[in-house]
């Protein structure tokens, strides 16, 4: 073996691993140039997604504020040409179906905010406050179910805290 023989294999071996190490650093150049250039791609398309959407939103803006939409006006209840039926063999059953059945009419006559007795199917009388149709009533009914109810061309949505959100108080779990 010769002397200069473990140096030229140390030479070329040192030689490969700078070779490769060179190699290395300029694929990671490269790798590195085109990661830039695809966030700058992605800049360029976020200003310009961001740009359309402002101009968008501009537009409707403007358009917004030369016509501005008529208020909707929110439904406060259930009409009564929707109101459900009584529930057979329920207390009041006969005169809620009496009132469904009338409250157009008493409407059309303009008896709108009055007050209606019914008892069973027949309309007692109209009164102009909620008291005076339950004193009625009692004197008339003693003893006897009847119904009192305002004429109005939509019922109010009935809005009870127990049924919508959990009960609070701790005492009673």
């Amino acid at each position: 073996m010769d002397k200069n023989e473990p140096g030229l294999v140390e030479q070329l071996h040192r030689e490969a691993a700078q070779s490769h190490w060179e190699q290395k650093a300029k694929e990671r150049a490269l790798v590195e140039a085109m990661f830039r250039e695809a966030r700058e791609r992605q800049r360029q398309d976020e200003e310009c997604r961001r740009a359309l959407v402002e101009s968008t939103r501009r537009a409707a803006l403007e358009r917004h504020c030369q016509n501005p939409p008529s208020p909707a006006e929110r439904p406060k209840g259930i009409h009564y040409t929707e109101l459900p039926e009584g529930k057979p063999g329920g207390v009041l059953a006969n005169e809620w179906n009496t009132y469904r059945r009338e409250v157009g009419r008493l409407l059309s006559e303009g008896q709108t905010g009055r007050f209606v007795l019914i008892k069973d199917e027949e309309i007692i009388g109209l009164y102009d406050t909620w008291d005076a149709a339950r004193e009625v009533g009692l004197q008339r009914f003693l003893m006897q179910p009847f119904l009192v109810h305002e004429i109005r061309a939509e019922e109010p949505y009935l809005r009870i805290r127990g049924v919508n959100l959990p009960w609070t108080s701790s005492r009673f779990r």
